[in-house]
């Protein structure tokens, strides 16, 4: 039988060995399960959970946000910081209007960013390095300003 101990270690060491990409990943991986949870949460009643949940994504986002490289990035780093605020307005609006289909929108463009990210990350894994163009390019593609 696993213990929660092997599962906590094993995830610490899935984090430490990860690289820039998978890192970005597993925060929008993170993120997007705390706030489907939180939702789940809000329909059982369980709001202090709920709670607990949301700021777990939004530490997340937080994270996503400061790992934004303003210098290198330009206007698309930009962009990215602006939806990251929006979506931490949008949790906490969420939070207190006890309207979760923020949330759910929130989820819905964070996931369209998260599969952004991995087709990125597959392209440079196959030996395509992404230029801005292709970042300008495939941010345009999924409805987000650039």
């Amino acid at each position: 039988m696993t213990s929660y101990w092997q599962i906590n270690r094993y995830n610490h060491v899935a984090v430490e060995t990860a690289d820039q990409k998978e890192l970005i990943l597993i925060c929008y991986d993170e993120a997007i399960r705390a706030l489907q949870q939180g939702v789940e949460c809000t329909l059982q009643k369980k709001f202090e959970e709920k709670a607990r949940l949301l700021i777990r994504a939004q530490n997340f986002i937080t994270e996503l946000m400061v790992s934004v490289n303003m210098e290198a990035g330009g206007q698309i780093a930009q962009n990215l910081q602006d939806l990251y605020g929006f979506f931490l307005k949008s949790i906490s609006k969420a939070d207190i209007k006890g309207d979760m289909r923020l949330v759910d929108q929130t989820v819905k463009m964070l996931s369209e960013l998260r599969s952004a990210w991995a087709e990125i990350d597959s392209r440079t894994s196959a030996g395509v390095v992404p230029n801005q163009a292709y970042g300008q390019v495939a941010m345009a593609a999924r409805g987000f300003a650039v």
